[in-house]
């Protein structure tokens, strides 16, 4: 019976950590290896010497295998992946049983229908969270209602399936397996009409979202015009000021008069108007929209930021809604770290080296011992609660783009973002 147990063990623990592996694109390393046999092994053990109380193995098993992920990946939606796998097991075990008792088939075609059963599913399932990863940004509200969603089903399957199995009642068990089959894809095919649904409300949003930013860089660009021709226009009346100083040979109250009534007055004028000629060369609508919005933020707050694109740049290798929410994150936290600096600067530069885009993002710090791995962490932030989900989803997007390299360090004072975009566009079907 003990063997029995540990071989049950051995096989759960192929099914459940192979696919915890694969579904979150972990590496697997020697120690992560052993952690999690030392926690599988634990739960076999647990299992064998409660043989009548399923629900406790299982209970710890969640909690163990799912903190042990976590520490793995900060990712807290792997509570949620670990109790899909186990419903899925409990569905593919019970549907092997069911049909060997029916047809009388053999051990090996039983372990044979679970492993087909669970490997479609989660390649399955794989497949719909990648579709649906980078269009939708669930929050930790939303992530702990799917949670709670999980745990109530996982309830459910044990109220109806094992309770009845306990008692050896096939027959009741069977049923209530026929009836979770019908709530498990009811369930899946409810949960896909909201996501679908979500897609294109956020898509919709989005939408406006670029659109209100394009307007607000064309009505900045008017003003910027109007300024610039206000300055023309008093381009002779300045001359003139300046001629009382000339004949008077005052070298000295003409650079005081030049420097703090002159340029104090039409820098800002023309500090806009540099910034706007660089953005000419991005000719991409959607970044050129969002960045003049960004630009203008940082200019509210008083933080000096300088653009630089000296080649035109017509298009990027990656999705462009993609791109605008990557550098809307970076762009979000430059800015809110610069607004608590004495002597804040944010530099931005769109630069074309070797067939390749290369973006640029650096602002100053107060701290140069930055844990770089940290702040990648789902959930950590130091601007206090419920925040600290940009960086890591401005990761998850990237990681998935082979051509794209994303380098980030701490230098002098200086936090760095370098985005390298390589090859031929890599989801030109997918442009909005």
């Amino acid at each position: 019976m003990t063997t029995l147990f540990f071989l049950f063990g051995l096989f759960n623990f192929f099914i459940i950590y192979g696919s915890l592996f694969y579904i979150m694109n972990l590496q697997l390393t020697i120690k992560r290896l052993i952690l999690c046999l030392v926690v599988n092994t634990f739960v076999t053990v647990l299992a064998a010497i409660y043989p009548q109380s399923i629900w406790l193995s299982m209970v710890v098993s969640v909690v163990l295998i799912g903190g042990l992920f976590f520490l793995f990946s900060r990712q807290q939606m792997v509570f949620f992946h670990l109790l899909f796998i186990h419903l899925c097991s409990i569905l593919a075990e019970y549907t092997a049983l069911f049909l060997v008792y029916t047809f009388h088939l053999s051990l090996v075609t039983h372990i044979g229908l679970i492993v087909v059963q669970i490997a479609a599913i989660v390649v399955v399932y794989k497949k719909f969270l990648t579709h649906y990863e980078h269009r939708i940004i669930l929050s930790k509200s939303s992530q702990l209602v799917l949670l709670l969603v999980a745990v109530s089903t996982s309830i459910v399957f044990y109220v109806l399936v094992f309770l009845p199995a306990e008692k050896d009642d096939i027959q009741i068990s069977a049923t209530n397996l026929v009836i979770l089959l019908f709530y498990f894809v009811i369930m899946i095919s409810l949960t896909r009409i909201v996501l679908h649904t979500m897609v294109k409300d956020q898509d919709i949003n989005e939408k406006l979202i670029e659109q209100q930013q394009f307007t607000q860089y064309m009505k900045s660009l008017e003003q910027v015009n109007r300024d610039m021709q206000i300055f023309r226009h008093d381009h002779a009346n300045i001359l003139l000021s300046l001629r009382g100083y000339i004949e008077n040979e005052d070298v000295t109250g003409l650079r005081k008069y030049f420097e703090e009534q002159i340029i104090k007055a039409e820098q800002r004028t023309l500090f806009k108007n540099q910034l706007f000629s660089q953005l000419d060369r991005l000719q991409i609508i959607e970044l050129k929209g969002l960045i003049s919005t960004k630009l203008l933020l940082a200019d509210e707050s008083s933080i000096p930021i300088s653009v630089e694109v000296p080649d035109v740049i017509e298009d990027i290798s990656m999705n462009r809604l993609h791109l605008s929410r990557v550098l809307g994150i970076l762009l979000d936290n430059a800015i809110e770290a610069s607004t608590a600096l004495d002597s804040p600067q944010i530099n931005l530069a769109f630069l074309s080296v070797n067939n390749q885009v290369v973006i640029v993002i650096e602002n100053r710090l107060s701290d140069s011992e930055m844990n770089i791995q940290q702040i990648f962490a789902e959930w950590y932030s130091t601007k206090g609660e419920d925040r600290g989900m940009g960086l890591s989803s401005a990761r998850k997007i990237l990681s998935d783009y082979p051509n794209i390299t994303w380098n980030t360090r701490v230098e002098n004072q200086w936090f760095i973002h370098e985005i390298m975009i390589a090859g031929r566009d890599m989801s030109a079907g997918y442009h909005m």
